[in-house]
């Protein structure tokens, strides 16, 4: 009954249902016309062959493998990239709910902190929301241990070029130099060209939050459809990548 549920469920939610139904509209055509059969079946696998996690992965990982964590950090100050928030979520301790994203780029930023005592600039506007996501996590950093001294925000941008071009304005103010930029680890192509081009020179990547494993074993499951998350963010991020190449290159 087990096996049987975890290989079922795949297949009632999307993007599997419609994996499912063009397979049986395959096989329902398949006396009368076969040529539109095997477009429905065609169709059907290339849902199914798409959302499969180890196509998502190898889709996402060569985004995310483009840069890692260094072992020793030296910089002059850290800057946290947003990633939204959920605004009108319960908050039970006064701190607005973070998107995961942005929740697991504060806690990598938080780690930073504890370990080398590095300033935290934090860069995200109100995008979709009413107030900063930049505000926002500051708080949540506070509740992490950070030093409300130690957290400036930039609450302007609300794309990633604007998070370089308004982060550059606060380290040249502050005299910051070398500084690392956490974001995570799909984003951070696009994040470091972003940088280089609003003038930073002395950029240390800080990818967080991996979605993927290079070392990644895979069982049955991951064979079934899945959700198509990983190679959605891939794609948004070529795209991203094209956008900015083709649009910022002056």
């Amino acid at each position: 009954m087990f096996l049987f549920k975890k290989i079922l469920t795949p297949f009632l939610l999307p993007p599997g249902i419609f994996s499912a139904l063009a397979l049986c509209l395959a096989v329902l055509k398949f006396r009368k016309d076969r040529k539109q059969a095997l477009v429905w079946a065609g169709f059907a696998l290339l849902i199914w062959g798409a959302s499969i996690k180890p196509i998502e992965d190898f889709a996402l990982t060569r985004l995310e493998y483009s840069y890692l964590p260094p072992s020793e950090l030296r910089a002059d100050a850290v800057v946290l990239l947003g990633g939204g928030i959920r605004e009108g979520a319960p908050e039970p301790f006064g701190i607005p709910e973070l998107s995961c994203v942005s929740l697991e780029r504060a806690l990598a930023s938080a780690r930073i902190y504890h370990r080398y005592k590095l300033p935290v600039i934090v860069t995200g506007g109100a995008v979709f929301s009413s107030g900063s996501e930049a505000s926002a996590i500051k708080k949540q950093l506070i509740s992490l241990g950070v030093p409300q001294e130690k957290v400036f925000t930039e609450e302007l941008a609300r794309d990633t070029r604007e998070n370089a071009v308004f982060s550059k304005k606060i380290c040249d103010e502050k005299g910051y130099k070398q500084i690392a930029i956490v974001t995570s680890a799909y984003h951070m192509r696009r994040a470091v060209w972003s940088f280089e081009k609003a003038g930073f020179k002395d950029i240390v990547p800080y990818p967080a939050a991996y979605k993927t494993s290079k070392l990644a074993k895979y069982y049955y499951v991951d064979f079934l459809p899945g959700s198509l998350e990983n190679l959605r963010m891939a794609i948004q991020e070529y795209l991203g990548l094209v956008f900015y190449k083709i649009s910022y290159q002056g």
